[in-house]
């Protein structure tokens, strides 16, 4: 991970939140265990990342497009279909997440910087907020960080990454996931 966070999130992980889905995304001992060790890691990024807008795509499936600054991009995460009810997640809900950046390697596959992108960063790490920090309604005032121009722009390349990449996503819980 490299940088300092614009606009720091500090949004503290929500044990609660976890545990409620911890056992459907690994079945086994070895897989909850491994999950269990990334806690540590994605609380410091909720709370220490940099807050960036996100889009919400669709619902069936779930899909929310988390757009980067440093990229000028968006990348599309898929989540569990039971998010949408147990988050109230709704077709063209404005969210955010807390971003990692990353300058090892290359730029992977999905990323498509956009002409406005910085070049100090090979990838991001988006984490959905509100899906795994406390406090849902601080978490919701963030959506108001971003003016209409930065939320025109982000809607607006999230339905074009979807209409020009379709079936193109990244697993929204991977950073938990033992593969």
């Amino acid at each position: 991970m490299a940088g300092k966070a614009e606009k720091q999130a500090n949004v503290k992980f929500s044990y609660r939140k976890y545990y409620s889905f911890r056992n459907k995304i690994n079945t086994n001992f070895a897989g909850r265990f491994f999950s269990d060790m990334q806690i540590d890691p994605v609380a410091r990024a909720l709370c220490y990342g940099d807050t960036q807008p996100a889009y919400v795509l669709s619902t069936e499936p779930l899909r929310i497009a988390a757009y980067s600054d440093e990229f000028d991009a968006v990348v599309v995460l898929d989540f569990p279909s039971e998010f949408v009810e147990k988050f109230n997640v709704t077709a063209g809900m404005k969210l955010t997440s807390s971003v990692t950046y990353f300058t090892d390697g290359r730029i992977p596959d999905d990323l498509f910087p956009g002409e406005d992108t910085t070049g100090r960063y090979s990838d991001f790490m988006p984490i959905i907020q509100l899906f795994l920090g406390k406090n849902d309604a601080k978490i919701m005032e963030k959506t108001s960080f971003f003016d209409d121009g930065e939320w025109k722009k982000v809607i607006g390349k999230s339905i074009e990454y979807r209409d020009s990449h379709p079936g193109m996503f990244r697993d929204g819980l991977s950073f938990f996931k033992k593969s």
